[in-house]
């Protein structure tokens, strides 16, 4: 069998396993570093992810934004009267925290779907055995070009979930409230650690997703059925994943001061 023709272990099915998830993705790093990948797999794979998710993150977004701003509004004017007073610090909320999670979470359902049911078909199906007696590699050829795309694609998708949410709340102040929707889009208390914050969340989760879902995917078994578990295991996992970095990078954050 060639030097190529070598799979990563699928340990840990439950695609929480820190272990495994390590594992894979060293595993596909050096790999790809190895054995090359495909640039236009890549880009495939950041067109998918983004045209498949791109109405989702946007529609729920807003309507999120909305929501809460009704909510938050709501208990607000009994404090200060005029909203509008809130509306830089809303921003900041919603930029630092609020926004990429939901967004991420979002992005974990459709994505986390898609790519562990299609690796588990591959699986089930023998295409990944194929792929490995030509020659091929399913750490550089498929997992590492899904890693790389959703590094990419997925704070994207939190870039365009968050500025949706963010011109809903405004819109939403402005036509409910009658409250200046500028001050809801007003960036006077946003700092470099907030930007920081929402770009190390961004990658964060933007490599966990497709990692936790292509860790369910390798592990599928049994058909059909098999492929509905692992599609299964593969959004809990990526849902999961995005709740679980929030809470560890929103406390290194605090603790570090920024």
């Amino acid at each position: 069998m060639s030097a190529r023709a070598v799979r990563p272990r699928a340990s840990g099915g439950t695609g929480l396993n820190p272990v495994a998830l390590i594992l894979l993705l060293a595993h596909s790093v050096r790999h790809a570093w190895k054995f090359g990948f495909s640039a236009r797999e890549v880009l495939r794979q950041i067109v998918a992810m983004g045209t498949q998710s791109m109405l989702l993150i946007v529609c729920g977004m807003a309507f999120f934004g909305a929501v809460l701003i009704e909510h938050g509004a709501s208990q607000a004017r009994q404090i200060v009267g005029d909203i509008s007073i809130v509306g830089s610090a809303w921003f900041e909320v919603v930029l630092r925290d609020l926004a990429p999670t939901i967004a991420g979470v979002l992005a974990a359902v459709r994505i986390g779907a898609a790519l562990s049911a299609e690796i588990a078909a591959m699986k089930v199906t023998e295409q990944l055995d194929a792929l490995e007696l030509s020659a091929g590699d399913v750490s550089a050829d498929i997992v590492f070009p899904r890693l790389l795309a959703g590094l990419v694609a997925i704070p994207a998708l939190l870039i365009v979930g968050t500025a949706s949410a963010e011109l809903s709340s405004a819109a939403s102040a402005l036509f409910f409230y009658g409250a200046d929707s500028g001050a809801f889009l007003n960036p006077e208390l946003i700092g470099g650690d907030d930007l920081f914050a929402f770009v190390i969340k961004a990658l964060g989760y933007g490599l966990a997703i497709p990692l936790a879902a292509i860790q369910c995917g390798l592990s599928a078994d049994g058909g059909p059925g098999g492929v509905g578990e692992a599609t299964t295991r593969g959004v809990v996992a990526a849902s999961m994943m995005v709740l679980l970095l929030n809470v560890i990078l929103s406390l290194a954050l605090f603790f570090s001061g920024l």
